[in-house]
């Protein structure tokens, strides 16, 4: 149901005013303020959310290897684990925990987050599998930089697969060149993985996943490499959202500067600023082919523009 900001809006924003100390507090994940667009809202499904511990064999160990050394004439190769964060459609009625362990960037500091998913909730039964989503965290960064994301697209009817890439956590950050070589074969393992618990009736995303209908997100260092994969893959990703992607050019203006270069004042020019700039930017890309606010919303087959 549509509501009259014109009415309501004072009130609202009164509420959220009061709230957020309290938001703040709980270190919730699922806040809405009254003026985010229509498409930051939640969608209907109930949300769960499951831990996956997978192993990907015999992978070639890029740290064993002394880069000033001659090279090996057998290259070191490892078992290499990859922990998945899996938020997806619940089964009416289903209950669980809503809170969510994480480590902040010092990679000792654990805290509880607070949003809408139930942990290891039973899943929902769908008529037909739900497109599946995989998020590709920064450089540092882990699986739950983006939960408050990843569960509001669940909420919409999808699974939706984050990847802690190990040696590329705040809590297990090594040399860079593990992030070179790995994370496309991270991306492409998981997303085999999916594929493969989709038809295992031992698993709880048996019958839930549609790999065929696959969309990758990636944040920072995981932009660039989603990136990359995509290109390698074309045939297996359908849709490819780029959050702040490393290595991106950025044209700056000289008020940008001005913001980032000096304490105090830039920081209230950015809070100044940056909202109406970023909705200015959003109106002129939301036409676009690849803008995010209709990346993953078309990635079943069956929709249309005029659906959402």
């Amino acid at each position: 149901m549509r509501v009259s900001t014109m009415t309501t809006g004072p009130v609202l924003a009164v509420v959220t005013a009061m709230a957020a100390p309290m938001a703040l507090a709980e270190n919730r994940i699922d806040t809405q303020m009254p003026t985010a667009p229509d498409m930051a809202a939640y969608g209907d499904e109930a949300i769960g959310v499951r831990q996956l511990d997978l192993v990907h064999k015999d992978q070639i160990d890029i740290l064993s290897i002394d880069p000033a050394a001659d090279k090996p004439e057998t290259l070191p190769r490892y078992d290499r684990p990859l922990t998945v964060e899996v938020w997806y459609p619940a089964a009416e009625g289903a209950t669980g925990d809503t809170a969510i362990k994480a480590f902040i960037r010092d990679g000792k500091t654990e805290v509880t987050l607070q949003g809408k998913a139930m942990r290891d909730a039973d899943p929902a039964q769908p008529d037909a599998a739900y497109p599946l989503v995989i998020v590709s965290h920064g450089y540092p960064g882990n699986r739950f930089l983006m939960s408050h994301l990843a569960e509001n697209i669940a909420s919409k009817g999808y699974v939706v697969a984050s990847i802690d890439h190990l040696d590329s956590t705040y809590r297990t950050q090594a040399a860079f060149g593990s992030t070179l070589v790995n994370r496309s074969l991270d991306q492409l393992f998981v997303l085999d993985e999916m594929a493969r618990l989709s038809q295992d009736e031992s698993s709880f995303l048996n019958g839930l996943v549609d790999a065929d209908t696959t969309g990758l997100i990636g944040y920072s260092m995981g932009g660039a490499v989603a990136t990359a994969f995509a290109a390698a893959h074309p045939d297996r990703v359908r849709r490819l959202v780029l959050l702040a992607p490393a290595g991106m050019g950025l044209a700056r203006s000289k008020l940008m500067d001005f913001i980032i270069q000096t304490p105090v004042i830039g920081d209230w020019l950015m809070l100044a600023f940056y909202p109406s700039t970023l909705r200015k930017g959003l109106r002129a890309e939301r036409h676009l082919p690849s803008a995010v606010p209709v990346s993953y919303t078309h990635l079943r087959a069956h929709e249309t523009p005029e659906h959402l």
